[in-house]
């Protein structure tokens, strides 16, 4: 007997065939698969090559990620390993790989200002701090799991100057700027995660969802740029597929932001594909071309990173 027709299923693999300019059969394949693990050391709770080795000591296979210190993709016993004092004093930390990016293209440097927009559960918040050595004012924000970022940030070691928990598109009117850095990790449909082997991986997924994303995360951007410095960096990322909440929201922000300027992106991360400049009948501002899009591989899920300088 046939499988019924999910339009859900169909509508979502056609646009995300799109997006990533790939048959569907390939998005099916790279959404229907395992993950594997990755780990980033923490230097701010110890020495990280003392933890590398406790963490192979584990039976863990590590493999460095070249683009990302620290950083390392890994095979082994992972309930084990968070188990372990390693994971629950925080010297490690687990994320996906592709979570590596925005603080890495965020260039952040000690002494300067760093506003963390939606920075719940933690892990690129400590990342940043990490990447100054806590010697940085540290600005964090997320106004749904507050209590968790404190928590994982705690455990991680961060010094952060402030954790609030105001509505990311509203942030101007509640925090004092300005800031050098500012990360913008936006709300989003998710659909990066989305894994095709479960029962119902449609539950949370619709058109109207992407709608109701793409003018929170145009909110977002345009509060968040108004607390960035003249000079300063801005990096907006998703962990979903589509245009409409990823290059489109951009490109509103560079129609009305002359200052702004996309940065490329030039890092050797497997599974990269061109942007979107054309969806739907709009054209994108064709320096978009610059962000990095991120199709699902073996080690990555599906992910979305732009940096952008405001000039001045």
């Amino acid at each position: 007997m046939a499988r019924p027709r999910d339009p859900d299923r169909a509508c979502f693999l056609e646009r995300t065939s799109r997006a990533l300019s790939m048959p569907v059969g390939d998005v099916e394949g790279r959404l229907s698969r395992s993950l594997r693990s990755s780990m980033r050391l923490n230097p701010l709770r110890a020495d990280v090559a003392v933890t590398e080795a406790a963490a192979r000591a584990l039976g863990m296979a590590l493999s460095p990620i070249p683009w990302a210190a620290h950083c390392f993709h890994f095979d082994g016993d992972k309930a084990a390993l968070v188990a372990s004092p390693l994971f629950q004093d925080g010297h490690l930390f687990l994320q996906n790989a592709s979570s590596f990016v925005p603080p890495i293209v965020l260039a952040p440097e000690r002494g300067q200002r760093i506003l963390d927009v939606c920075a719940a559960p933690g892990g690129k918040s400590a990342h940043v701090a990490a990447l100054v050595d806590n010697a940085a004012f540290l600005h964090l924000n997320d106004a749904l799991r507050a209590d968790k970022l404190a928590e994982v940030t705690t455990i991680l070691g961060v010094r952060s100057d402030a954790i609030t928990r105001h509505p990311g598109q509203y942030i101007d009117k509640f925090v004092d700027g300005p800031f050098d850095r500012v990360l913008l990790d936006a709300q989003c449909g998710g659909e990066g995660m989305i894994d095709l082997r479960h029962a119902q991986p449609f539950r949370f997924w619709s058109l109207s969802r992407i709608k109701k994303y793409h003018h929170l995360q145009r909110s977002m951007l345009q509060a968040a740029w108004r607390l960035l410095s003249p000079g300063g960096l801005l990096v907006y990322s998703t962990c979903t597929f589509a245009p409409e909440e990823n290059e489109a929201p951009l490109h509103h922000l560079l129609l009305h932001r002359p200052e702004a300027a996309v940065e490329a992106i030039d890092l050797p991360i497997p599974g990269r594909r061109p942007t979107v400049l054309r969806w739907d009948g709009e054209n994108f501002n064709p320096s978009l071309a610059g962000a990095l899009r991120l199709a699902p591989t073996d080690d990555f899920e599906g992910f979305f990173v732009c940096r952008i300088r405001k000039r001045g």
